[in-house]
């Protein structure tokens, strides 16, 4: 079994009928919730048939996926087993190759239909199951040899609607504190999951509040993006805009611009959070200066400490920097005479 997202031990198993659209006789969805009532995993008793050219072999196999619909394994009711070709069973090792083929989520047999891997007129002595002449080369390191039809029908139901429902259901549990379970699992494809499906509605706890912290400052700049990509306009508040601001100070630069481009989407900057900002200036790269004073202009930031602060950046060495704080500064009314004063010398040295 691969890694679940929550480790607690579940308390009760849930059966529901789910009207899939696919050609497997059992419509009947597991759901093992904690002590909590939400969902720890699921799992689907399959009995499909796997045949082509009218050979058929019904299998028999429960299958496994986390809350988030990601894949975890299969189990084979007692006496039941997995063939090749001529009903060859499998060995140990086409069981762990179908489990790592399973585990794929974005394998290339989404790419392909059965007819086009193993075409009805072209088989052989080995079997229609075979790995054929005409099988595609893209797919040959993603199916059990001998195989091709088994692999490609059970990747094509862990990977279907039963995947798409579990991820349905999962979604209409999601609050706060399942959110944070799943942020707090080893696995990057679950923590990328939870952070795409979170909804505005949500309202976010403390504990939430501070792990999306930690997401933003992350190093993985995907992660930290899709992390800021959770907090929508409503959502940042005062307290959210002042601990954007102290990661701000503490991030590289790819963090430090996505951080600016969320503070484009507030109607308000806070006081404290422009102070931050603005402290800052002077330590920052071209780029950077020119997002925080473009962000400035957008939300009309004209406060004394602000004014002052980009003044001193007049006297920068970078001509780009010290052009970008003429230009927010030029059309200002009512500069103080010691800012008016740094303006004018930039003026006579750039003429």
């Amino acid at each position: 079994m691969n890694h679940t997202t929550v480790h607690s031990e579940p308390v009760k198993v849930t059966s529901i009928p789910i009207d899939w659209n696919d050609t497997i006789q059992n419509k009947i969805l597991s759901i093992y919730t904690d002590s909590d009532g939400y969902p720890i995993k699921y799992s689907r008793d399959v009995i499909t048939g796997v045949c082509i050219d009218g050979e058929c072999r019904l299998v028999k196999i429960n299958l496994f996926w986390n809350l988030t619909g990601r894949y975890l394994g299969f189990e084979l009711p007692e006496g039941e087993f997995l063939s090749k070709t001529k009903h060859v069973t499998f060995k140990p090792e086409d069981y762990d190759k179908i489990h790592n083929v399973l585990s794929e989520a974005n394998s290339p047999l989404a790419n392909y239909s059965i007819d086009e891997l193993v075409p009805k007129k072209s088989t052989n002595s080995q079997g229609v199951d075979a790995v054929s002449s005409a099988t595609i080369a893209a797919v040959l390191d993603h199916i059990v040899e001998g195989a091709v039809y088994t692999t490609y029908t059970l990747w094509h139901i862990v990977n279907g609607p039963t995947k798409r429902e579990i991820e349905k259901l999962t979604t209409e549990k999601l609050d706060s504190d399942l959110s944070l379970k799943i942020l707090n699992s080893i696995n990057l494809q679950d923590q990328v999951w939870v952070l795409n499906h979170i909804s505005a509605e949500m309202e976010m706890s403390e504990e939430f509040q501070k792990k999306l912290m930690d997401f933003i400052s992350e190093q993985d700049i995907y992660l930290a993006e899709r992390a800021l990509n959770v907090l929508k306009p409503e959502t940042i508040s005062a307290e959210i805009q002042l601990k954007l601001g102290n990661l701000f100070k503490q991030s590289g630069f790819l963090q430090k611009r996505l951080i600016l481009q969320k503070l484009k989407e507030t109607d308000e900057l806070i006081p404290e959070l422009v102070k931050v900002l603005s402290a800052e200036l002077n330590n920052l790269n071209g780029t950077l200066t020119k997002n925080v004073l473009d962000l400035y202009k957008l939300h009309s930031i004209k406060d004394e400490y602000t004014v002052s602060e980009v003044a001193k950046l007049l006297k920068n060495e970078n001509r780009y920097i010290s052009g970008q704080a003429y230009r927010y500064l030029e059309n200002m009314k009512q500069l103080d005479k010691k800012t008016q004063k740094s303006l004018e010398k930039y003026q006579k040295r750039n003429t």
